[in-house]
């Protein structure tokens, strides 16, 4: 089975948590990241899996079709461009949690409002914007 982001971000994926996780696991295996592994919280929209990245904490969460947010602490900004390469897009934004979470953010069609939303909230720390075509 060959599984790409498209099958799991840009359409609604099964809802059964075993074969998401499968599906999105091999994604990131695909792309040379190995050292991925996650579990599903959520099977349904917004959709959210936890694990762990080379020794990193990893939460991602997402609507399929509308916004991706990956957050880990310590950061890994390996991974990261590695779902910017799965995603075929750029982050939107980076930011940091009180907690000293690293997050990225992907949007489509919406970035412009949630751009605002980051800098209005000192909560979100050192908010940094990628991407400009997303809006």
């Amino acid at each position: 089975m060959t599984t790409t982001a498209a099958t799991w971000f840009y359409r609604t994926p099964e809802k059964q948590p075993y074969l998401l996780a499968e599906r999105v696991n091999s994604t990131f295996w695909e792309e040379r990241l190995g050292g991925v592994s996650l579990n599903v919280e959520k099977a349904d929209p917004p959709f959210c899996m936890t694990g762990s990245y080379n020794g990193a904490e990893v939460k991602m969460e997402w609507e399929p079709n509308k916004w991706m947010r990956l957050e880990t602490a310590p950061a890994a900004p390996a991974l990261a461009r590695g779902l910017w390469n799965m995603l075929r897009r750029q982050a939107s934004f980076r930011y940091e949690t009180p907690d000293g979470h690293t997050v990225w953010e992907w949007r489509i069609g919406d970035a412009d409002k949630r751009w605002q939303e980051l800098q209005g909230k000192p909560a979100y720390g050192n908010p940094v914007r990628l991407a400009h075509g997303n809006s």
